[in-house]
């Protein structure tokens, strides 16, 4: 997560239940600003979330913010990768994001 947020920072940052913990939702939303959207892991024995933030990730919630749309962008990532390859040849950030964002073109065209 650090490294990415140093090359760039989306409006959201939709996340799998391997990252539910209330410090990602803090670094997210309090250090950088980006709104976290994360299905929670797990909840306690007695049904509730614990966290500020981590209480507010209901299924409702999730749903309207576009969480249930993943089948979506896996599938757009699986056929890239099929078709452009799985690997990246620059070397520099910036070249790595712009060859990245040809690839996604050249791939979103050829669709």
């Amino acid at each position: 997560m650090t490294k990415a947020s140093e090359t760039t920072l989306p409006a959201k940052w939709y996340a799998d239940a391997g990252y539910d913990a209330a410090w990602v939702h803090d670094q997210c939303r309090l250090e950088w600003g980006v709104e976290s959207v994360i299905k929670l892991a797990r909840e306690r024995v007695d049904g509730s979330r614990g966290g500020f933030w981590r209480s507010r990730m209901s299924e409702h919630h999730l749903k309207r913010k576009g969480y249930g749309s993943r089948w979506a962008m896996e599938a757009f990532f699986s056929g890239l990768k099929r078709t452009m390859g799985s690997t990246l040849t620059s070397r520099t950030p910036s070249q790595l994001l712009a060859e990245a964002a040809f690839k996604v073109l050249a791939y979103t065209l050829r669709r």
